[in-house]
């Protein structure tokens, strides 16, 4: 009987460790989770469970902190896209505010009786160049913000890339006429490529009407395009001004100008768009630049 009871008192005791140790361990297990959680929430990758383990635990701490880069990740995006929408919108504000005010103040002169039919007439040229300005503006924007939105998805088919420079020549024909500038383009055959006719025109349009600004009266303009395997590459030189080196990796940026754009009409947005749409069929444009000139040089995917 005595040694029943002593038996018995020791699985008494036994039971009581392992309970014990048992809830120990739930602490400890709840302690270490906690320590991960709170690592988490401080946004420091604490490792706090042995990763050479495939126990619940080592997977559960692997899950948790997968989610916690995945959400650093979004939350890092949003505030970028946050940014570029503040920018974005400083940008407008300052692009549009020049124009409006002008077009506000020829408007209020106008008003007054006691000027001349040729102020009035002078007036009159002003505030239409004001109106220019902003119809350029709100065309470029809505241009933009279509394709960066996905609004307009670019559609590529088989088209003439000779017939789609033609239409982008014929676009700033007039402004290179009233400059006495000449554009060249010979191409012998006909060359096709997979391409969104109407976008590509507007892309290469861009890049030409930047030309057209940018180089002196009676000028030269010329287009050329050289076959590769997998690419076409469409060159557009001109022997203008030039583009500084510190700002060649910098005019494809949204809005922006260089140093020597001071008087020259433009608001930023041509090589933007030029660029956007380019990349989204896939291909890249490049540029080179010194005092006697520039050349754009625009791949296009072959197939």
């Amino acid at each position: 009987m005595p040694l029943v009871i002593c038996a018995f008192a020791i699985l008494c005791g036994l039971l009581f460790l392992l309970d014990f140790l048992h809830n120990r361990y739930q602490d400890d297990l709840l302690e270490q989770i906690a320590l991960l959680i709170e690592g988490l929430t401080e946004r420091q990758e604490r490792i706090v469970f042995s990763e050479n383990e495939d126990t619940l635990t080592a997977r559960l701490q692997h899950r948790l902190l997968k989610l916690s880069n995945i959400l650093t990740a979004q939350n890092q995006t949003l505030a970028r896209e946050k940014a570029q929408i503040k920018t974005l919108i400083s940008d407008i504000s300052h692009q549009i505010k020049t124009p409006v005010a002008a077009a506000n103040t020829f408007t209020q002169l106008l008003y007054d009786k006691g000027i001349s039919d040729e102020e009035r007439c002078e007036y009159l040229a002003a505030l239409r160049v004001s109106i220019d300005k902003l119809t350029f503006l709100t065309n470029s924007l809505i241009k933009m913000s279509r394709l960066e939105s996905g609004i307009i998805s670019l559609k590529p088919e088989r088209n003439s890339l000779n017939n789609i420079i033609l239409q982008a020549v014929k676009a700033v024909y007039a402004k290179a006429k009233e400059k006495n500038i000449t554009i060249t383009f010979d191409c012998e055959r006909n060359i096709e490529a997979p391409l969104d006719y109407n976008w590509t025109a507007e892309a290469i349009t861009n890049v030409l009407d930047n030309a057209v600004k940018y180089t002196p009266c009676g000028g030269v303009v010329s287009l050329e395009i050289i076959e590769y395997p997998s690419y076409l590459r469409l060159d557009i030189s001109d022997n203008g001004i030039g583009i500084p080196e510190d700002e060649q990796a910098k005019i494809f940026g949204r809005f922006y100008r260089g140093k020597y754009s001071a008087g020259i009409d433009g608001v930023g947005i041509g090589l933007y768009l030029a660029r956007d749409i380019v990349n989204k069929q896939h291909g890249y444009i490049k540029v080179a630049s010194d005092e006697n000139g520039s050349t754009f040089s625009i791949f296009l995917k072959k197939t």
